[in-house]
């Protein structure tokens, strides 16, 4: 077989079986073999260019029709009338292992190839760089609300990523009281094709900054969510900056609220015999899957529901083992029936053996239906109540699943914790700069308790406060008003 050594200059020499170079056109079109091309050049502006473009054109074409064939008449017109050099070139260039039998592409030489991959990254470099001229231009983190939303009291910043875009500075409705702005937009790094936004929520608040940040990150969540919904894919809230005022005056104090206090546990040194060696089927897995989930909750409520996911699934194995069934009067006419399995008893039976109270479980399912069905704001109150509650579903779950899975049920204590919030004094000078200042820091925190054999004996040791000097990041700070 005669081999050829072919040059990349992102790649470098590689060895391949003879295979035609090929030149291609078509991206989704109907007869494109652009999935027949084992080697594409990863520079080609169907990469970049044309998916943005053809982006924009069905936004545009799903908003002005709603049937089909205007839509796909909209786009074509649309791509028409927005000329970009790329799209000489649509499609690429590269190998394919046999010649295909399509009238979209075209058998090229060595030296063409060349030609043509320069042609291709020289279009979308251009592209590159116009696309990010015109962001530039579009971008800005210092720009203002309308004049009702900056009167609701206060701004909540984050960083969404999302493969929905919104416009740059337009107004998005969140709630009755809450507003959306998109400042600035960048390319995700990862290259998923999604973007990430820098998002100003508007809103009001009954209690103080700290509140309002709480607030302000349930806002967050919630203009992703609707994001997810309309761009028909991820989107996550993967940063917040703080919640301000919407805007300060110079010399005037203002306050800003992040999440921002260190909390630092020491680390635990775990050996092999440390490790159960149970083999465990399907569903215990899922209840220790479960129960890491809990422990790894950034937030208590979502602890508590992933606690009691893992309880339930322990009570109804357990059930349907020993065969145990909740029994209920007819209404109608008196009888006692079946009506499926009773895990209440098992769940009480779980909670005697790790030392708490019984009774509590009608409080705790009450709560439990509250946080994975009834929606309620994660206040500062809310999360102090499921606080409360929470190292008992803990030791139960962990006790429980433990059990199941070979480990000794001693237990030893530690803190776990949320909402690091801490609360800065801020005033802005008349040359623009602002100083800043700690005022206040917490940390909620909880007493709760793991098996000592999943945990180790050494002792573990808790710190929780914050820096001298306040690491804020200057995307937090609200314009000044001149």
């Amino acid at each position: 077989m005669m081999l050829r050594a072919v040059g990349d200059c992102t790649t470098g020499l590689m060895l391949r079986g003879f295979m035609p170079y090929i030149r291609y056109q078509g991206v989704w079109s109907p007869g494109s073999i652009r999935d027949q091309v084992s080697y594409a050049d990863p520079h080609a502006p169907c990469y970049g260019g044309h998916e943005r473009l053809v982006a924009d054109a069905r936004r545009l074409a799903e908003e002005a029709h709603t049937d089909a064939g205007s839509r796909a008449q909209a786009v074509a017109q649309y791509i028409a009338d927005h000329p970009y050099p790329g799209l000489e070139h649509v499609g690429g260039v590269g190998f394919v292992d046999a010649i295909p039998d399509s009238a979209n592409c075209e058998l090229v030489s060595a030296a063409e190839y060349q030609r043509l991959r320069s042609e291709i990254e020289k279009a979308n470099n251009e592209y590159q760089v116009k696309r990010a001229e015109t962001l530039s231009k579009k971008n800005d983190p210092s720009r203002r609300a309308a004049p009702e939303h900056e009167k609701l009291g206060w701004r909540t910043r984050v960083w969404i990523v999302s493969y929905a875009e919104l416009e740059h500075h337009i107004a998005y409705p969140v709630g009755k009281e809450a507003a959306a702005y998109m400042r600035v937009r960048q390319d995700n790094p990862t290259g998923s094709g999604s973007t990430v936004q820098l998002i100003d929520i508007y809103h009001s608040s009954k209690g103080d900054v700290q509140q309002a940040l709480l607030e302000g990150v349930d806002l967050a969540d919630r203009v992703a969510d609707l994001l997810a919904l309309t761009g028909y894919g991820a989107s996550h809230v993967v940063g917040v900056l703080g919640t301000t005022v919407p805007s300060c005056k110079v010399a005037q104090e203002f306050h800003i609220s992040i999440f921002g206090a260190r909390i630092r546990n020491t680390a635990v040194s775990v050996g092999p015999s440390q490790f159960p060696a149970a083999e465990l089927d399907p569903e215990e897995r899922l209840a220790l899957r479960h129960v890491r989930d809990g422990l790894s909750a950034h937030l208590p409520t979502v602890a508590f529901a992933a606690f009691w996911n893992a309880l339930e699934r322990e009570a109804e194995d357990e059930a349907r083992v020993k065969n145990l069934k909740r029994m209920a009067r007819c209404k109608n006419c008196g009888e006692l029936r079946t009506v499926g399995l009773d895990t209440k008893s098992v769940f009480e039976t779980f909670y005697k053996e790790a030392g708490v109270d019984p009774s509590l479980f009608d409080r705790h399912r009450s709560k439990r239906g509250t946080i994975q069905h009834g929606g309620k704001l994660p206040t500062s109150g809310y999360l102090e109540e499921v606080f409360q509650d929470l190292p008992q579903v803990q030791v139960a779950a962990v006790a429980a699943s433990a059990k199941k899975a070979g480990v000794a049920p001693r237990t030893t204590s530690y803190l776990s914790t949320c909402w690091p919030v801490i609360v800065l004094s801020c005033r802005a000078r008349s040359d623009g700069t602002i100083t800043v200042q700690n005022t206040s820091f917490g940390v909620r925190a909880a007493l709760n308790t793991l098996p000592q054999g999943i945990c180790g004996d050494a002792a573990r040791e808790g710190f929780f406060g914050m820096d001298s000097s306040p690491n804020v990041d200057p995307l937090s700070f609200p314009p000044i008003e001149r």
